[in-house]
């Protein structure tokens, strides 16, 4: 017999639905079904994800959403789970940048102090983007910088109202440091319209040659002091000393009862031309004094230094000390720089270059360019 008719039953809400068209008969009259759809219209039991009704748990997608940062929306415009910002404009505002700058990030990939710029906010991960932040190293001076190391700094201690003299520096945060500045500070420039200073020769010997100490510009050993620095103190500008001479370049009297500092460094920029060979026979030493009479020979500390062979000249002092002499002859300015840190708060300091020679051939002497007395900044 031919089964034309259809049977639908509701079990448990789900429909099953007989199609007469894919069934077949057969001779015991058995009905096989060779297709069955099933449809789910409770939403409760549906098994693409939602709610489990027998648990009442979440059955969680084990893939993140696009834009999704350590369970917070990048791009919604609040910060919130493991971001650092979230910008939900093109632009961010104070709030979507947790209210930072750029000097109050910590990024270890920028090779110095963050110092100022634009802090912005990486759409793709709510990360901070330090790309248009400025830093301490970068050669330019700018951000909340004042200097940079590599920069020359134009201004003076004094400029910045910060002392007399000393050196002006750039720290590892690109601010200027006056640290060194100090009120402890004498200058002299043996420029010709300043000549002589206050500065006067002697003969320490009434026996001995006259004083060739003069002030002005050198007209034949050029080959040392060069042109660079016309104005100068030295043994005979135009020629050389003379033969047993044992003279002295004088200083006035330098008030340092305000200076304390804890280092005092008198800075001799020189050149030196004299007769050297075995007996290292003519040369120059330093001295200094309270009283203007009581002499005491200072020695160089670092730059030029003092010769190891005593000089051989005819007077003393210069005779038989050591001292600046004709084996250490260099054709080019030096410096040499002296403690004067004992003298400190002494009102009547006086310094002298004093100069000897022996009665066998003579050279080009001893010129002096400037003499720079500063203190350490720190009393």
């Amino acid at each position: 017999m031919l089964l034309s008719s259809s049977c639908t039953d509701d079990v448990g809400m789900a429909t099953t639905t007989f199609d007469p068209t894919t069934s077949s008969s057969s001779g015991d009259n058995s009905t096989t079904m060779s297709s069955t759809t099933l449809t789910t219209s409770d939403a409760s039991t549906s098994s693409t994800g939602g709610s489990d009704s027998s648990t009442g748990g979440t059955v969680a997608d084990s893939s993140s959403s696009e834009g999704e940062v350590g369970g917070a929306l990048c791009g919604d415009g609040v910060i919130s789970g493991s971001e650092e910002c979230d910008c939900g404009g093109v632009s961010c505002t104070a709030e979507e940048l947790g209210n930072k700058s750029c000097t109050d990030i910590d990024d270890p990939t920028i090779p110095g102090t963050i110092t100022g710029g634009t802090l912005s906010c990486n759409p793709a991960s709510c990360r901070y983007d330090t790309s248009q932040c400025t830093y301490c190293g970068d050669r330019i001076v700018n951000g909340n910088e004042t200097c940079e190391p590599e920069v020359d700094i134009e201004q003076t201690c004094m400029d910045l109202g910060a002392g007399a003299a000393g050196p002006v520096s750039c720290d590892a945060s690109c601010q200027v440091d006056t640290s060194l500045c100090t009120d402890c500070a004498v200058s002299f420039e043996f420029e010709i319209a300043t000549c002589p200073d206050g500065f006067t020769s002697q003969i320490l010997d009434p026996g001995a040659a006259a004083s060739t100490w003069a002030c002005g510009e050198p007209t034949v050993y050029a080959l040392g002091p060069g042109v660079a620095s016309p104005g100068t103190f030295g043994t005979n500008l135009s020629g050389p000393y003379n033969a047993n001479e044992i003279s002295a370049l004088v200083s006035p009297e330098i008030d340092f009862s305000d200076c304390m500092d804890d280092g005092i460094v008198m800075t001799l920029r020189h050149w030196h031309n004299f007769e050297g060979g075995a007996s290292n026979a003519d040369g120059g030493i330093v001295q200094a004094s309270e009283d203007g009479v009581t002499w005491t020979t200072i020695e160089p500390v670092d730059g030029d230094l003092y010769d190891d062979v005593v000089v051989t000249s005819t007077y003393s002092p210069v005779n038989g000390a050591l001292g600046f002499s004709g084996s250490q002859d260099d054709n080019q300015w030096s410096t040499s720089n002296f403690d004067l840190t004992q003298f400190a708060g002494t009102s009547t300091l006086q310094l002298r270059f004093v100069f000897g020679s022996n009665a066998t051939t003579q050279q080009g002497g001893w010129y002096i360019d400037y003499v720079h007395l500063l203190g350490s900044g720190s009393g």
